[in-house]
């Protein structure tokens, strides 16, 4: 049975005030400098909030400022400035875990109890950080744990039909982890397995499922209602969040084995194309209804080259390449092409209302993969996936996100599948 500290607890009973933020530079010990904003807070916590891969949000700052007031210390550091990195995809790659754990180290100076905020990639960074950070310093009791909100820990994003690699410090690590995961993202689809990878490192793990929520939804400019509403609670939620991880005893003395070298995430390749799908992995079976009720099964499109389409209306990729997909129905339908759109975990309702209220009229079928059962099986990690079978109903090609299909590369290999090459 567990021991809980009231520790933490008792942060949460205080009269606290909050002053306005303030901009410091943290020195590390060699020369190199972290700009940082501070919301200071005359309590017994302090959260690092690293940012995300794409940079500062004006968005953080309500949240920084709503933790301020009540009673928790923020730090903001802008990562992407301290080393002059462009934001964007994979760019804190380039930040050096052993900086961000002397930046750890640094937090813990004025005595508070540190836990740590990540969104997406930028989990990896802080648990390779924490790691070394155990490694080199004796207070390890003194840092809380991380409050992930929808961690993306793959080594490499899986095209569709791959299994998942973790990164190596997911299966060894030990720190007290709380997920918050998105309801609207792909990655909810695999948060018990991502759990389940934490905890074999000894990490003991929390989850809560955000409804009506989007990768980033507290950091993104495109915020929806309910994700607005989300993100005025955030403060609450992550106070919350702390509390729970405070009933664990921190941060262990020792780190978890890491079996191999310690690696940051590969970048995703920068072809647009759709890339070649191995020979030797057999095609799932598919069997769904449309959203008119009629059942589709893939084995009933031999002889067919079929687009296979994994997608939800809450994914602007999936929806901004759903006209160029009718376009190329179009065009090939004739010439023996299919397309299947398998919408994932949405009522049919939902999805017949969204094509009713678009511009493009869809005219091939919409299949509902409402638990999500289908992909699953075709191994599918983001969205929009999409997978090319030939007649045989061998896969040939498989690619995630946006694609122009009508695009004289994309009908060129289409083509070719239609010809029987």
């Amino acid at each position: 049975m567990k021991t809980r500290s009231p520790l933490l607890l008792l942060f949460l009973l205080l009269p606290v005030l909050a002053s306005a933020s303030e901009e410091f530079v943290a020195e590390l010990a060699n020369g190199d400098e972290i700009p940082l904003t501070h919301y200071p807070a005359q309590g017994d916590v302090r959260l690092l909030w690293l940012t995300s891969e794409f940079g500062l949000s004006a968005r953080q700052r309500p949240t920084a400022e709503a933790l301020a007031a009540r009673g928790v210390d923020t730090w903001v550091p802008d990562l992407h400035s301290a080393w002059f990195i462009p934001a964007g995809r994979y760019s804190l790659n380039q930040v050096d875990p052993a900086a961000v754990s002397e930046l750890i180290r640094q937090a813990t100076r004025d005595g508070q109890r540190v836990f740590l905020l990540a969104n997406g990639r930028t989990t990896g960074l802080a648990l390779r950080a924490l790691r070394h950070y155990q490694e080199q310093h004796a207070n390890s009791a003194q840092i809380g744990g991380l409050i992930s909100v929808g961690p993306r820990l793959f080594l490499r994003t899986p095209q569709g039909g791959e299994s998942e690699t973790f990164l190596p410090v997911a299966s060894a690590s030990n720190v007290p982890v709380f997920v918050l995961q998105p309801r609207d993202a792909g990655g909810f689809w695999r948060a018990d397995k991502v759990a389940e990878v934490l905890a074999s490192g000894g990490s003991p793990v929390y989850l809560q499922v955000l409804e009506g929520a989007r990768d980033g939804f507290n950091l993104r400019s495109d915020v929806t209602p309910a994700e607005e509403t989300l993100t005025r609670a955030l403060p609450d939620t992550l106070l919350t969040a702390m509390r729970v991880l405070g009933f664990e005893q921190g941060l262990p003395a020792t780190a978890a084995p890491l079996p191999g070298a310690d690696l940051a995430p590969e970048a995703a390749s920068g072809s647009t194309l759709l890339k070649p799908y191995p020979a030797d992995r057999e095609t799932p079976t598919l069997r769904l209804a449309d959203t008119q009720g009629e059942i589709h099964e893939l084995s009933a499109y031999r002889g067919k080259v079929v687009v296979l389409n994994f997608w939800a209306t809450w994914c602007p990729p999936c929806v901004e390449e759903l006209p160029s997909l009718q376009r190329l129905y179009a065009a090939r339908r004739g010439q023996g092409l299919e397309i299947l759109a398998v919408d994932v975990g949405e009522p049919s309702g939902q999805v017949v209302d969204f094509l009713a209220k678009i511009d493009t009229r869809v005219e091939f079928p919409v299949l509902l993969d409402s638990d999500g059962e289908q992909l699953r099986r075709w191994k599918v990690y983001a969205f929009p996936t999409t997978l090319l079978i030939d007649p045989e109903q061998r896969i040939r090609y498989a690619g995630f996100g946006a694609f122009a299909w009508d695009d004289p590369e994309i009908l060129a290999l289409v083509d070719r599948l239609l010809a029987g090459s």
